[in-house]
């Protein structure tokens, strides 16, 4: 019987990771910075202090609580040297996992730009994927820009 139910309870994770899937292919739509500071409430540079995956209260999804290390605020009402959680949907809990597709993927001690959106207290990255910009010697490795170059851009699109 327990077999049973977790084959049954994998089929249903499977079901909803392709109902998301096909949900998240509207975040795949292209967005200029423009857009992404449009349906942005913050954007901030920062550092990836830690990630906990956990399930949610009903037991239905996982997803997982990423703390970011404020660095710097190109925008919005954050507070410099501060943490925040952003909620990413997908994680890993114990042996079940869930890849939500174009969820943004974070990395320890990774260093970031994220346009978030917030609601309630609550933190999401703005497009998904696509307003996640990773940060290497001091270059936005998705724009091949030095980091100054992209914050005068984003600046510019939110006036």
């Amino acid at each position: 019987m327990h077999n049973f139910l977790k084959l049954i309870i994998t089929g249903v994770l499977f079901f909803c990771v392709c109902i998301l899937g096909i949900t998240a292919n509207a975040a795949t739509i292209p967005q200029s910075t423009e857009q992404l500071v449009e349906n942005s409430s913050d954007v901030i540079r920062g550092r990836v202090i830690s990630q906990i995956s956990q399930w949610n209260e009903t037991h239905t999804t996982i997803y997982t609580d990423v703390t970011i290390e404020i660095t710097e605020i190109v925008f919005g009402s954050v507070t410099k040297g501060a943490t925040i959680s952003v909620y990413v949907p997908g994680g890993i809990v114990n042996d079940t996992g869930l890849r939500v597709e174009h969820s943004p993927e974070f990395e320890d001690g990774e260093e970031v730009i994220l346009f978030l959106t917030e609601l309630d207290n609550l933190y999401s990255v703005t497009s998904w994927e696509m307003g996640k910009f990773r940060v290497e010697n001091a270059n936005v490795v998705e724009k091949n820009l030095p980091v100054s170059e992209f914050i005068t851009e984003i600046k510019a699109a939110k006036r």
